[in-house]
Parts: C-alpha cells; sequence; structure tokens
C-alpha cells in the first residue's frame, strides 16, 4: 500500500478517528494495530522480518543491560547482536543484487534496522533502559509511518512517544496537515513531473553539454522534492498523531560548505552515522594511536585530524553502499569521502590562507561558497542515478561537449510540453521560496497554524487544489515510487 494511494489516505482517516475516540491508555494499541495491519499489507516479508528484528532487539537489549557489570562479554554479546542484525540487512539487501536474484525485500528495512541496531548500542553504553515490554518494542522498531523511507530515530526520540496516549492539539492537527499538503504538493506536482526529464539523460544519445547539465540539476530538485516530500508526509500525519519525529531535510540548497549540506541533507541517517560509527572510530584507542604515529611526519594539527579524516571518509564509503550494491555507489561513497576528508585535514591550511587574503566568511564571499558547493554537489549526481561508472563518466564528459544552443527550445520540448514546463517552473519557484522563508522565519506550517483562519485556510486549499489540478497522474505515471524506498 502506497503512501501515496487513495487506500492510504483512508487507512490514515481510520487510525486518526480511532486514535483519538479510545482512551488515552489505549491509544498505543491502536498504533500498534496499525503498524501491524501496515506491516502485513507490505507483503509477509515485511512483517516477518519486523517481528524477528523486534524480538531480537527485544531480548538482546535485556541481556546487555544485565551483563552491564560485564563489558567484555557484553561487548561480545552485542557484536552477535549487531552481527545477527546488521548481517541480515546485509544479505537481503546485496546478496540479490551480486547474485542477479530478484526477490522481494522487506519494505524499510534498512531503517528500522539501524533504529534498532543503535538502541541496542545505546543500552550497552547505559544511554537508554532496556524495554521489558515486547509489545514496545515491537511498536518502536515497526512503527508504520518510517517503515517506507525513515528517518531513522533514537529510542530517546521516539519510545516514550509511542508508549503514552497524547490528546488532541488544534494546532498539532492543522500544522501536520499542512505540511502533509506540502509533501504531496512536492511529490506530485514536482518529483514525479520530473522523472521524465532523468529517463531523457538515460535513454537519449549525442546529447549537448547544456541539455544534460540542465538535466542533471533536474535531478537534483526531484531528489530532493521526492524525499523531502515524503518525509513530510510522515512527519505531518506524525505531528496530528502528536508525534515528532526527527527533521530529515533542513533546506539543503542553502548550504555554503560541503560539511553543510551533509548536515542538511538525510539528517537522521548522517546522524546515525556519527554517532554509531564516525565518533567510536575517530576517539578509539586505534585513533590515538595513528595520531602520535602520523605526529612524526605531519604537522600537530594534521596528525589530530587524521583519525577523523579517516573516519570521515569511511563512513561516507558506507552511506555510498547503503544507497545500492553497485560500483556507482562506491564512486559516490568515495567521493564525498574524499571530499570531507581532504576539508578536514587542509581546514588549518584554508584559514590561514584566507586570514593571508583577508577574505570575508560571509558577505561578497558567501555566493561564491555557495555556487562552489552545489557544483560539487552536482558532479556526485552523475553518478546518483547512472547505471555504472561508465555512463556516469560518459554523461560527466557530455557536459563539457557540444555547447551549440541550436535547437535549444526544441530540444527541452520533446521530453515536455510548453504548460508542463510552466507548471514544474513556477512549483519549483514556489519551493525554493518557500524554503528560503522558512531559512529565515522558520517552519512555515507551524507559523500558518497559529494565523487567523482567514489566511491559513486560503493557503491550505490553495495548496491541496494546486496538488488536485496539476499533480501527475493517470497510465504511465508511477506516483507510487518514491525514489528512497527503494534503499
Amino acid at each position: 500500500m502506497s503512501i501515496l494511494s487513495f487506500e492510504f489516505l483512508c487507512f490514515l482517516a481510520a487510525v486518526f478517528l480511532a486514535y483519538y475516540a479510545v482512551p488515552l491508555r489505549l491509544r498505543p494499541w491502536v498504533l500498534l494495530i496499525a503498524s501491524a495491519v501496515f506491516a502485513a499489507l507490505a507483503g509477509w516479508q515485511t512483517a516477518a522480518h519486523i517481528a524477528c528484528v523486534s524480538m531480537i532487539t527485544w531480548g538482546g537489549a535485556l541481556e546487555l543491560a544485565a551483563l552491564r557489570g560485564k563489558p567484555r562479554t557484553g561487548r561480545l554479546l552485542l557484536a552477535l547482536l549487531l552481527t545477527a542484525d546488521l548481517g541480515t540487512m546485509c544479505f537481503l539487501k546485496y546478496y540479490p543484487s551480486l547474485m542477479g536474484l530478484n526477490w522481494i525485500l522487506p519494505l524499510g528495512m534498512s531503517y528500522f534496522t539501524f533504529q534498532s541496531a543503535g538502541y541496542m548500542i545505546d543500552v550497552f553504553r547505559g544511554k537508554a533502559k532496556a524495554e521489558k515490554n515486547p509489545l514496545r518494542t515491537l511498536l518502536f522498531v515497526g512503527y508504520f509511518l518510517q517503515l517506507p523511507q525513515g528517518p531513522i530515530s533514537s529510542w530517546q526520540e521516539l519510545a516514550g512517544q509511542l508508549s503514552v496516549g497524547h490528546r488532541l492539539e488544534p494546532v498539532n492537527a492543522v500544522s501536520g496537515f499542512t505540511l502533509m499538503a506540502w509533501g504531496y504538493f512536492k511529490k506530485l506536482v514536482i518529483a514525479d513531473r520530473l522523472a521524465v526529464t532523468t529517463q531523457a539523460l538515460l535513454t537519449s544519445e549525442s546529447l549537448p553539454g547544456w541539455f544534460v547539465l540542465g538535466g542533471v540539476i533536474l535531478y537534483t530538485i526531484r531528489l530532493y522534492a521526492d524525499f523531502s516530500g515524503g518525509m513530510d508526509i510522515v512527519r505531518g500525519y506524525s505531528c496530528m498523531l502528536g508525534i515528532t519525529l526527527p527533521e530529515n531535510f533542513r533546506r539543503p540548497f542553502f548550504s555554503v560548505s560541503v560539511a553543510e549540506y551533509w548536515r542538511r541533507w538525510h539528517i537522521s541517517l548522517g546522524a546515525w552515522f556519527r554517532k554509531y560509527v564516525l565518533y567510536p572510530m575517530s576517539l578509539s584507542r586505534g585513533g590515538a594511536a595513528l595520531s602520535k604515529f602520523a605526529g612524526r611526519f605531519l604537522g600537530k594539527k594534521t596528525a589530530r585530524s587524521l583519525p577523523s579524516a579517516l573516519a570521515t571518509l569511511t563512513v561516507f564509503l558506507l552511506i555510498g553502499i547503503w544507497h545500492m550494491a553497485s560500483w556507482n555507489a562506491v564512486v559516490f561513497g568515495a567521493y564525498w569521502g574524499v571530499l570531507m576528508a581532504a576539508s578536514i585535514l587542509l581546514e588549518p591550511c584554508f584559514k590561514r590562507m584566507s586570514t593571508a587574503l583577508h577574505l570575508p566568511r560571509k558577505g561578497w564571499m558567501t555566493p561564491l561558497r555557495w555556487l562552489r558547493t552545489m557544483l560539487l554537489v552536482l558532479l556526485s549526481q552523475f553518478f546518483a542515478f547512472t547505471p555504472g561508472p561508465q555512463a556516469g563518466w560518459a554523461l560527466l564528459r557530455a557536459a563539457f561537449s557540444d555547447w551549440e544552443l541550436t535547437g535549444f527550445a526544441e530540444r527541452w520540448l520533446t521530453v515536455m510540453p510548453t504548460l508542463e514546463w510552466v507548471i514544474v517552473g513556477a512549483a519549483i519557484a514556489i519551493l525554493l521560496l518557500a524554503d528560503a522563508l522558512t531559512e529565515r522565519r522558520g517552519d512555515l506550517h507551524v507559523r500558518l497554524a497559529k494565523r487567523s483562519i482567514l489566511i491559513r485556510w486560503p493557503v491550505l486549499l490553495l495548496i491541496i487544489i494546486a496538488t488536485l489540478v496539476f499533480g501527475c497522474y493517470g497510465s504511465g505515471v508511477d506516483s507510487s515510487a518514491f525514489v528512497y524506498t527503494q534503499f
């Protein structure tokens, strides 16, 4: 059941009515039943895998808590639990691709697996209390709104919210509904309409450079509208239930550095890897020994940064591989890993250079730093949607050739008619304007929910009508296919 289908909307309406119809103490049961139904409708593979992971997580966390006074035994048990948890995910996710097999993967497997692994690590570290009730653990792992594409929540962020009933708050209901409507607008009006430009890049030959560059820019916008739109839908509905899910996107196109870009893009995934991979590697005894050894050959500042740089490179390689089992994923991860590691190692040099040249951090340098960051982002996208490194390199080379503008308009009109370009152009302008206003004044859906009904409802109705009128539906349009659902 796609989260964009009419059946899903009916399902959400039924859950909403049931949630607020029963007494407070029974409301977590509504969420548990809804999650079980959703998992079952997604297929027996999803339901069975969530049940198995939940029971392993529940029992494992209790054992880890009991072994807190025995760190060696606890560490061994944690290693076994993580091997079972993450190892099963890796086998199910990558073995079919490597062997050319085709089997149905559990929906949201990467997201709830990381969530369960993080919880067990937190219990081992003493940062989370082991839950004795298996049903609460089951709800935490299998909360239905997070299954399609996250976000990845920690036990501290989510478990407490799911285990208590919430009262209906008008501001939460209105702001959440507005955020949901905005998510549908981004997905149906922008992302699905731009899908044809990606297809044109993959299927056409002898493309002029300006068309390739424009197509990759549009793919980047499509990816953002698709993924963030899905996040808005699940976060908005959760807000209507009184549950706050972590923000997964914070207007990444306003970033002025690659580090800032990754703090704004897929925030929950980056936070998970920083917490459970980057920091442990950087602060480990091995990292300290490496820093001490490197100090003999490198400067002290560079040597101190070396463990962090290597850990960052490792993290981005893992993030790349997390996306898919392909060499393009390795190229994508290595690209960002090298950039991020180099920025860490060379930061002292950059600071000295900026001081010597009297370059300001803000002012006239900000647009140049933004342009540099966006160009680096675009370079990575050449390998994000192409089937392999060869295709990615070929597309990248094509972007720097044949910039003869003859037939410019005709080429774009072969992709979509004029009216479609007008619609998507206006929608993108609205998206960027809304992001700019949010960047300056805070979340618009929250602010709108607190405004007068004479302002709030016309804006909300305008979003809904625009989505219904200009959204992509019908034959040949796969509106159910979120790009990140496959991960």
